[in-house]
């Protein structure tokens, strides 16, 4: 039936994460494809993917969020039109997440679609499959905070909620994890 979803349909999540194999930018864009490819019959709305911007000698690293709605092939063509991306780059240790989005908060299109970001530079990134139920309350504290966000969708909240407690540690020597649970207590 039109506007229904059928039990088969729910994102998809691949990830790939490469120690000291060197690979260049078009055989890690080729993996998390192909990985997504492989969770197409799950049914999805747009997909996208978040890599390494830079080479490895850069002191710090950025992430470079390319999202597409439609179909994986899409954005799989996207990829290669980005400005500044050095397909032949090599890399030898590099990360990239991939996302297949089926629609729950906001429209199809790529704003919405995953990765969602903390913020402009991209300093965190996520993907997430389910349902955050109480993001409307989390993205209200957060605006109160000053962030701003950009998406319709629930998943938003997590990265702008990591950065909120990343950037309020109470000194360096506090790990995130060790953030987290004094956040809790």
């Amino acid at each position: 039936l039109p506007g229904t979803r059928h039990s088969n349909t729910m994102c998809g999540i691949f990830a790939y994460l490469n120690y000291c194999v060197p690979r260049t930018r078009k055989e890690i864009f080729e993996m998390l494809v192909n990985g997504l490819q492989r969770l197409e019959y799950r049914g999805y709305d747009s997909a996208g993917v978040a890599v390494d911007s830079n080479k490895n000698e850069d002191k710090v690293r950025h992430i470079k969020l390319i999202k597409k709605k439609g179909k994986v092939k899409a954005l799989d063509e996207e990829l290669y039109k980005q400005d500044g991306m050095d397909l032949e780059a090599e890399f030898k240790s590099h990360f990239g997440i991939a996302h297949t989005r089926w629609a729950t908060h906001g429209v199809p299109n790529a704003v919405n679609s995953h990765p969602q970001r903390s913020d402009k530079n991209n300093e965190f990134a996520v993907i997430h499959n389910g349902i955050i139920t109480n993001y409307k309350d989390l993205k209200k504290f957060l605006e109160l905070k000053g962030y701003e966000f950009e998406s319709e969708t629930d998943t938003e909240v997590i990265p702008k909620l990591v950065k909120y407690v990343y950037d309020n540690k109470e000194s360096d020597d506090v790990t995130f994890s060790t953030q987290v649970e004094i956040g809790r207590a």
